[in-house]
């Protein structure tokens, strides 16, 4: 059961969590570790087992209470799953946030090396996975809508469910990191190369029931062409967009900007021009997570912690 502290002992267990770096961070005792760590992240997402939960989340007797009234689902990225989120699933739980975490995308039948990898279905498909798992968790815990912390591919995903599978209506805002709103060319060399030789036809058609998911990344597929056209936002929706300059899987990484009156863009170099955190790496980033907390409750931390990232373009 989520426990419940005094706002000063979790304000000051929390920016304690904060100001560590690359390990575990200190916690109190009754609080989960948070782990920021690109290596931790890795090991929970590639040794996890079905249902793939992550430290501090998806405890389904979770109940909202009145300082955290929307539960906040989190989205991971391709080859991703649930349990890979050791730093923001633990530290939204420590601070009184009920926290859920789907996992989407899985091929029937996945094994081997790919088992447990996230992300491979056509994102339309995903995004219904995503639909539904919002459904149970506003029906298990009685909240009128949750926030979304959408990540990578997760943010296509959320895209796609806030736009055209009624997400508008369950979700107050999105904080997206390194968002691929309008695809990323980091595969130019060998789709160019495809399109060079006249072979996109057959390599796209065998990626499909391998990765379409990766198809649908790209800025020239259907896909990402639609989604520019519907203007990417729901109206009803608070979207703030985290990108990084480091960035060498979104390409460009000011890919993931877009302007409109119910968006905001964060660049991380802005904030901290010294942390270099790359796109897998902001997910376990202390001046990211201090920045998920004051846009979930605002001025949650007075202070947001700056410091070098230990694995920079990671």
């Amino acid at each position: 059961m989520r426990r419940i502290w005094s706002r000063l002992s979790l304000a000051l267990t929390a920016v304690t969590a904060l100001l560590v770096t690359g390990g575990t961070a200190a916690a109190e005792p009754t609080q989960l570790p948070v782990n920021y760590s690109v290596l931790q992240w890795f090991s929970d997402t590639n040794n996890a087992k079905p249902p793939y939960n992550p430290p501090g989340g998806n405890d389904w007797s979770c109940l909202p209470d009145a300082a955290h009234p929307r539960p906040v689902v989190l989205v991971h990225g391709i080859t991703g799953n649930g349990a890979g989120w050791p730093a923001m699933s633990p530290l939204l739980h420590n601070y009184g946030y009920c926290v859920f975490s789907v996992t989407y995308g899985i091929y029937p039948g996945q094994a081997g090396l790919i088992a447990g990898m996230g992300g491979l279905e056509p994102v339309p498909q995903s995004s219904t996975e995503l639909r539904d798992f919002v459904n149970r968790v506003l029906a298990t815990t009685g909240a009128d809508k949750v926030d979304l912390l959408t990540w990578s591919e997760g943010t296509l995903v959320a895209a796609n469910y806030l736009l055209f599978d009624g997400g508008n209506k369950a979700v107050a805002q999105s904080f997206n990191l390194v968002p691929i709103w309008a695809g990323t060319q980091a595969a130019d060399p060998l789709i160019n190369a495809a399109y060079g030789l006249g072979v996109q036809a057959p390599v796209f058609a065998a990626l499909r029931p391998i990765c379409q998911g990766c198809v649908d990344m790209l800025p020239t597929s259907p896909f990402i062409q639609n989604l520019q056209a519907a203007g990417v936002y729901a109206p009803e929706v608070h979207y703030t967009n985290l990108v990084t300059r480091a960035d060498t899987e979104v390409v460009p990484y000011t890919s993931g900007i877009r302007e409109a009156p119910n968006a905001t863009n964060i660049v991380l170099q802005d904030i901290c021009p010294v942390n270099l955190a790359g796109h897998n790496s902001v997910s376990v980033d202390p001046t990211v997570a201090a920045l998920v907390l004051n846009t979930f409750t605002p001025d949650t931390i007075t202070e947001i912690p700056c410091a070098p990232s230990p694995t920079p373009y990671i």
